[in-house]
């Protein structure tokens, strides 16, 4: 004959089961939370006025290998052609097509355009594109072989400091100097194009 003993454990381990698991299903529950999240936009603009030395109707500007800059008797080459280009399509220019026309050795120029935030959010320029050439600090001076002859025919003094801060609405002047090298053609239009590349900033 079972002992009552024995069979009122199972009866009471199954009872305080039955309570745990009851329990349990009282506070399990699914918590779901639907939200929207808002992202600011980063953007920018290449703005006129764009500016240059070397103004029709007035004699060309020259420099030598050390930037040092003086107008000359000389009124042949010029005036420099420049185009804000819209790249992908958004409306605003964020390209800078520079054509030195005319252009012989020893001829100088200095070209200047204005950068604005027309976005959302603070930005830094982290790097510029001088044709393929990429730079992300400094002043650099880069040389460029604009007519494939393998010799440089330029070279540019980039002066503005990358990694400068832009908060939105801000606007800055940005300015370059060109030089033609003694190896460039004379009289031939040289081109390139200057572009810069911004990332979001966040103190």
């Amino acid at each position: 004959m079972l002992n009552k003993k024995f069979v009122a454990i199972p009866m009471l381990l199954i009872f305080a089961l039955a309570i745990t698991g009851f329990a349990y299903a009282h506070w399990t529950k699914t918590l779901t939370i639907i939200g929207n999240v808002d992202t600011a936009e980063l953007d920018w603009e290449l703005k006129k006025p764009t500016g240059y030395l070397d103004h029709p109707n007035t004699n060309d500007w020259a420099a030598d290998c050390e930037w040092n800059f003086w107008q000359g008797d000389k009124d042949i080459g010029g005036p420099t052609e420049l185009k804000l280009i819209d790249t992908d399509g958004d409306g605003d220019y964020d390209k800078l097509n520079v054509t030195l026309v005319n252009a012989y050795p020893s001829y100088a120029e200095e070209i200047s355009f204005y950068v604005h935030n027309n976005g959302e959010v603070p930005l830094i320029f982290k790097k510029i594109v001088i044709d393929s050439n990429e730079f992300y600090s400094g002043t650099p001076t880069v040389f460029l072989d604009v007519t494939g002859d393998g010799k440089y025919d330029i070279k540019i003094r980039w002066g503005n400091n990358l990694g400068a801060q832009f908060h939105p609405c801000d606007s800055t002047e940005i300015s370059f100097s060109i030089l033609v090298l003694q190896d460039a053609p004379q009289g031939q239009s040289l081109t390139f194009t200057i572009q810069l590349v911004a990332e979001n900033w966040s103190p």
